[in-house]
């Protein structure tokens, strides 16, 4: 039996048109990806300091100009400890990329230990081109110095184009809101202004809650680095504060720097000291300073951040993979309301005063109407 299905013309017509419209909005925000991404970090860095500026316009600041002291606030906070200690920090660096190359024929000689024989052949072709590659680099070319110019500049524009976004995002947003809010319609307006604020809570907290853990990551690894009497401690603090921001392996990149410069410049016991002490800031950061610090602000489980970040990197690369987290968290919330599985207790906490009382006790609302 055929079953013959005659569509209206006008129909095929506006299902061809509805899949070119979806095709053009993909390819146009691929085009406009890098600035997709300038925008998302804004907004992160808006949602991170929103509570400080909250603060400020209860005294004579606006929101505006609390934006301005924050952002003074955030650069007297970097610039002051960057400007001393920077002297120090570039005598450790010098220090240690002059002596590297000894440091390294050192570890020739545990190279020569090591069994199968294609092991010991592979780790002694490494130490020699790195040793190579640190007494006579490479003169870059001129064009490779006009495009390293480039990317500087260019990242620079970037950032400042971020905090230019971010404020522009804090002044602008109570604008933004309503109109979103008057576009959805009454029926929806509730629900989508509880998302907003679930939305900005999370995002906020996380990055709050990342720096911090930085934060605290650099400071116990520095710590720990002058007591075991590695060279450059500050420099590998530094470093191990900046790869905690690395999705999922970060807190391992943290220490693979000092574990290496352990090995070439001391001696192996020592590199297996700082592994051992790696071990410990890891329990620290996993048992007490990520439930604390970081508490319900993303909580979407692991398996999740894997996907986001493999789909994350795959589509935009290292960006993408940075904000996969924050996104599948924000994306958590959003399907958390619209299949009616939030959390009860989480979604209190974004209803008005007056509405929260109104649900715990009913009979003393109604007895103060009447």
């Amino acid at each position: 039996m055929v079953v013959i299905v005659k569509l209206p013309p006008l129909e095929v017509a506006r299902a061809a048109l509805v899949l070119m419209g979806i095709g053009l909005a993909g390819y146009l925000l691929w085009r406009v990806q890098e600035v997709l991404f300038l925008l998302m970090l804004a907004i992160l860095l808006a949602t991170a300091i929103e509570p400080l500026v909250n603060r400020l316009r209860r005294g004579p600041f606006t929101r505006g100009t609390g934006v301005l002291a924050v952002y003074t606030l955030i650069i007297l906070a970097i610039g002051l400890p960057t400007y001393a200690v920077m002297p120090n920090l570039i005598a450790q660096a010098s220090a240690f990329g002059d002596a590297l190359p000894d440091r390294l024929q050192q570890l020739r000689q545990y190279a020569f230990g090591l069994q199968p024989r294609p092991l010991q052949t592979v780790a002694l072709s490494a130490l020699d081109s790195a040793i190579q590659a640190f007494q006579a680099p490479p003169r870059p070319a001129q064009e490779q110095i006009v495009e390293a110019g480039a990317t500087a500049a260019h990242s620079l524009l970037s950032f400042i184009t971020v905090f230019v976004l971010a404020y522009y995002w804090l002044v602008e947003r109570p604008s933004i809101k309503r109109v979103v809010l008057r576009a959805v319609g009454v029926r929806h307006a509730r629900d989508v202004n509880t998302v907003w604020m679930e939305v900005e809570e999370k995002l906020g907290g996380w990055v709050r809650g990342q720096l911090l853990l930085m934060l605290a990551i650099g400071v116990m690894a520095t710590i720990g680095y002058v007591f075991l009497g590695l060279p450059s401690p500050a420099v590998l603090g530094i470093a191990a504060a900046l790869f905690e921001i690395v999705p999922m392996i970060g807190p391992f990149l943290a220490f693979a720097p000092a574990v290496l410069v352990a090995l070439a410049t001391v001696d192996p016991a020592r590199a297996l000291m700082v592994v051992g002490y790696a071990l410990v800031i890891q329990q620290i950061e996993s048992n007490i300073l990520v439930p604390r610090v970081m508490g319900r602000t993303v909580g979407i489980s692991p398996l999740t951040v894997i996907l986001g970040i493999l789909l994350g990197g795959a589509l935009a690369g290292l960006p993408g993979a940075f904000l996969a987290v924050p996104i599948a968290g924000a994306l958590q919330v959003v399907l958390a309301h619209m299949l009616r599985s939030e959390d009860s207790s989480q979604a209190e906490e974004h209803h008005d005063p007056a509405d929260r009382a109104a649900h715990q006790n009913p009979a003393a609302v109604a007895r103060k109407a009447a």
